[in-house]
């Protein structure tokens, strides 16, 4: 017969041992890689499961300008490849394994284009002269047909970069931040700092514009020639299914800035809030958090597949994950509970961690988030199919002020609610 102090410290042992694991396997989910900079990282881009590249902004004097870091081995390590005194670098583009571009522009209106066609291992400038645009985002239909956004309009080449036209002057508003999408080499548009979208459909000859917000667009992403993705300043979402004739606002459930949109398929994307990356599985019409980054900011996010991605911000920083971002949550107990279940928080009130335990009777998809008082979800703790069993997550409401929040569970057709606490 065992001890019972002994069985106790047991317990405890194994109690400790099992919130190390999960602790571990949830930051296990987005590991953070050592960029080689300190600076503020605005853009990560990959050409294949091995080679990309991340974009710095260089605000520390002597230094004020951009890098360009590359990766040959999927992230494990990154050097330098460029510094540029005048380059702030915002965007890549590459059309092929070999030959891609890199853009963005200077502390004043100057824009710059640099060119590689060795993958990145060397950059040549390739501005043209009197490029007043300060450029966020560059991409190509083919070899030939290209197109970059910026400050104060769009650019156009037809002949792989050599040569670049003005084909949207948009010099009658003020702009700060303005990227483009082409959906084919006639088909595109202009996300602009005003809360606009401008459409072409002859490659720039013409363009319309809807006024669709007064907060700042920040990213445009399609993901067929039909469907369409808008992300802006104060967590606006807008979405077309129509070839951008019409847009419907969503909602992000955030009121932060929302930087940059990507889609890995039609159905699940990415967006890179400042201190969250939010993921839909349903073609937005849900999003939840997958990933927060405490008081900085994210800028970008890219996703070489459903599974493997990065995002980057503030100070260097650059995260990568092999799950999706998705937290994988391992059982308390295996013992299948008779009935599906959840438990009150513990402890509660709390600062500003609290447990949340909930009981699974039969394989079920589980969603389990917690709700402001204006009924704002604010941060989704489980989003996943999990197996019959007794479960428990960890909220820490650290970046979430004092007052009453809600969390609620939908598995199958179970769903319960319960109120929870946050004082500081």
């Amino acid at each position: 017969m065992s001890h019972p102090a002994l069985s106790s410290l047991k317990r405890g042992l194994l109690f400790f041992l099992f919130i190390f694991l999960v602790s571990t396997s949830i930051q296990a989910q987005w590991t953070q890689q050592v960029s080689g900079t300190e600076e503020n990282l605005h853009t990560v881009y990959f050409i294949n499961n091995s080679v990309g590249f991340l974009g710095s902004n260089i605000f520390t004097p002597p230094l004020i300008g951009g890098e360009i870091i590359r990766t040959s081995n999927g992230g494990d390590n990154w050097q330098r490849v460029l510094l540029d005194t005048n380059f702030r670098v915002k965007g890549f583009y590459f059309f092929d394994q070999n030959t891609g571009f890199a853009v963005g522009g200077s502390y004043s209106t100057q824009g710059y284009i640099y060119k590689t066609v060795n993958s990145g291992l060397n950059w040549s400038n390739a501005t043209p002269p009197n490029l007043t645009t300060h450029l966020f985002n560059i991409m190509f239909l083919n070899n030939n047909t290209g197109y970059a956004g910026g400050t104060y309009g769009v650019i156009k080449t037809t002949n792989g970069g050599n040569n670049w036209t003005r084909v949207l002057t948009a010099s009658n508003f003020s702009l700060a931040w303005a990227k483009i999408f082409f959906n084919d080499v006639n088909t595109g548009f202009f996300a602009s700092d005003s809360g606009r979208v401008f459409k072409t459909i002859n490659g720039g000859g013409v363009w319309t514009v809807s006024s669709l917000t007064t907060a700042a667009f920040r990213d445009i992403k399609f993901t067929d020639n039909n469907t369409g993705y808008i992300v802006g300043d104060n967590g606006v979402i807008f979405k077309t299914t129509n070839q951008g004739a019409s847009w419907n606002l969503s909602n992000s459930g955030l009121s932060q800035n929302l930087f940059s949109v990507f889609f890995t398929d039609l159905n699940t994307g990415y967006i890179t809030a400042e201190q969250t990356v939010l993921k839909t599985t349903n073609a937005g019409s849900n999003w939840f958090s997958v990933f927060s980054f405490g008081a900085d900011s994210l800028f970008s996010s890219y996703f070489i597949n459903a599974n493997t991605g990065y995002t980057c911000g503030d100070e260097g920083r650059v995260y990568k994950t092999t799950t999706g971002g998705v937290i994988g949550i391992p059982p308390i107990s295996t013992e299948v509970p008779k009935d599906f279940s959840l438990f009150q928080n513990y402890p509660n009130p709390f600062n500003p961690t609290t447990s949340i335990r909930f009981g699974i009777a039969k394989e079920s998809f589980v969603k389990l988030a917690v709700y402001d008082m204006l009924g704002r979800e604010v941060e989704t703790l489980v989003n996943e199919n999990l197996s019959p069993a007794t479960y428990e997550v960890r909220w820490n409401a650290d970046r979430f002020a004092s007052g009453i929040y809600f969390y609620k569970i939908l598995a199958g057709n179970y769903t319960d609610v319960k109120k929870m606490s946050v004082i500081k």
